[in-house]
């Protein structure tokens, strides 16, 4: 599908900027990333780029939210992250210069903006601190997913599926205790079924712990969600 170019957001303006490692940049590099970058409009359900491709740039969430997909088994795809404002996508195969092992699409209508690969080179060589920034980044996502390792295979799934929620809501800088997404992304991202993920949800909404609305779910209780993601088999 094809993506619309929007007007280039200037990075010193970017309200996504205090999260983001951009804000590592001095303003002289900033300006040259404002300048030299694109931004775009993605619609649910297009993707930025797909796995197996080679990187061109760094993605940077600006509004919205972007999963990043793994085929699994079967052919099921499994979502093994989420990034949301004032995250960057892609950046790990341009570390290792090598095709992307993933799949990034929008999960919710964003706009993004894509810094050239030349550019974000230039950056990691001329600014210790944006390197430190990303290999910090990079260090975050691993400890993340060794701890979304260790919940599949030892937490029950309310105990799961009350932490992604508190994890997601906790990434929207908009509202934070606000999700917007669909039930099947929230299922592959809890790592469980359709059916049950609106079992559990049913449950939650009835024991007072969130309210739903659609695509929307409300975080309502966060102490109580708290203790039900502490909880192991």
């Amino acid at each position: 599908m094809k993506k619309t170019t929007t007007d280039n957001l200037f990075c010193d303006k970017c309200k996504s900027n205090t999260c983001s490692i951009i804000k590592s940049c001095t303003p002289e590099q900033i300006d040259n990333v404002s300048t030299n970058k694109s931004c775009s409009s993605y619609k649910r359900g297009e993707a930025l780029f797909h796995e197996g491709g080679m990187p061109f740039g760094l993605f940077c969430i600006n509004s919205g939210s972007v999963k990043i997909i793994k085929q699994a088994s079967g052919g099921k795809e499994q979502i093994v992250r989420i990034a949301t404002k004032g995250d960057m996508v892609g950046y790990r195969s341009l570390l290792m210069k090598q095709r992307y092992t993933a799949t990034a699409i929008a999960s919710e209508d964003s706009k993004v903006c894509l810094i050239p690969r030349e550019e974000f080179y230039k950056l990691t060589l001329e600014n210790h601190k944006f390197y430190d920034a990303v290999i910090r980044k990079l260090c975050e996502e691993l400890e993340d997913s060794h701890t979304k390792i260790a919940d599949i295979a030892y937490k029950p799934v309310r105990g799961r599926l009350a932490e992604a929620l508190l994890l997601l809501a906790q990434a929207n800088s908009d509202n934070k205790n606000e999700i917007n997404l669909t039930r099947d992304d929230l299922a592959s991202f809890v790592g469980t079924v359709k059916e049950t993920t609106i079992r559990v949800l049913a449950e939650f909404k009835d024991e007072g712990l969130v309210v739903l609305d659609k695509r929307t779910i409300r975080l309502t209780n966060v102490a109580g969600l708290e203790r039900i993601s502490n909880i192991y088999d």
